[in-house]
């Protein structure tokens, strides 16, 4: 018998998420109208297959509500473009999230130099012992 509260997942909210996110609403208002809160739609997501291509068809909608959107404003002037901004990078982040690359390079645009600090095991041996030393006498000036 498993233990905890029963779910309260409905195959019905499949259909009902795509509709409630074609025009522009999330998931966490999709969790708010139907009374859950929104870590109990990630479970659902986690634990229905079907629930969870549903939430992906929601979003896709959702994106292109928000893709539409920007269109009109840049077309007709107004709006908000901060929102319709927010609206792409969190709806639809594959397609719309800012990217950023950086390149490094060395003199002249050449490569970047790197010195070969290989170390043999004696010479490291070697520099331990020097830095071990050197930490004893630091340690006790007064003693000769």
């Amino acid at each position: 018998m498993a233990g905890g509260r029963p779910s309260k997942y409905d195959p019905a909210y499949c259909e009902q998420v795509v509709e409630h996110m074609k025009d522009g609403a999330s998931l966490t208002s999709f969790a708010a109208e139907i009374g859950v809160a929104r870590s109990t739609i990630n479970e659902w997501i986690d634990q229905n297959y079907e629930f969870s291509e549903a939430v992906k068809r929601a979003k896709a909608k959702c994106a292109a509500w928000w893709e539409a959107l920007g269109r009109k404003n840049a077309q007709q002037g107004g709006g908000n473009a901060t929102l319709v901004i927010f609206g792409l990078k969190n709806m639809a982040g594959e397609d719309w999230r800012e990217r950023a690359s950086m390149e490094l390079s060395g003199p002249a645009g050449g490569a970047i130099p790197i010195e070969d600090q290989t170390a043999t095991p004696r010479a490291l041996a070697r520099e331990i012992a020097f830095a071990l030393a050197a930490g004893m006498k630091a340690k006790d000036p007064g003693e000769q």
